[in-house]
């Protein structure tokens, strides 16, 4: 079950346990985790952004963006945030490491943003 709290702390809580998850590639981790919580933080709709706890690992990030609800997992196996789109089963529909470029992952919120607008 998801837990609703303010988007701040929320967002808080899930880049602490994705970086302590993430101890042995934390410099590969932060830089992907820190761009992927500012996304979520200028693009998600107010108010929408929750935890749920995971069995296997640090809790998944749901947030809705322009009336889609997504969320994000972090995979310990890859170091990668995987993000899919309203399931958290099933092929990802984004990964984001240590090699994802910054404009990639600008073009990807600011595409969201754009999609609500159509």
């Amino acid at each position: 079950m998801a837990v609703l709290t303010s988007d701040g702390a929320t967002l808080r809580s899930f880049a602490d346990s994705v970086l302590r998850a993430a101890e042995e590639t934390l410099e590969e981790v932060m830089p992907v985790t820190l761009a992927v919580i500012g996304g979520v933080l200028a693009e998600a709709e107010p108010g929408s952004v929750a935890l749920q706890d995971a069995d296997d690992g640090p809790p998944l990030l749901w947030a809705t963006f322009a009336g889609r609800r997504m969320v994000f997992r972090y995979n310990t196996m890859t170091a990668m945030i995987e993000l899919r789109d309203g399931t958290a089963e099933g092929y990802p529909l984004r990964l984001f490491g240590h090699r994802s470029l910054q404009m990639d992952v600008v073009n990807f919120f600011g595409s969201l943003r754009r999609e609500g607008r159509i």
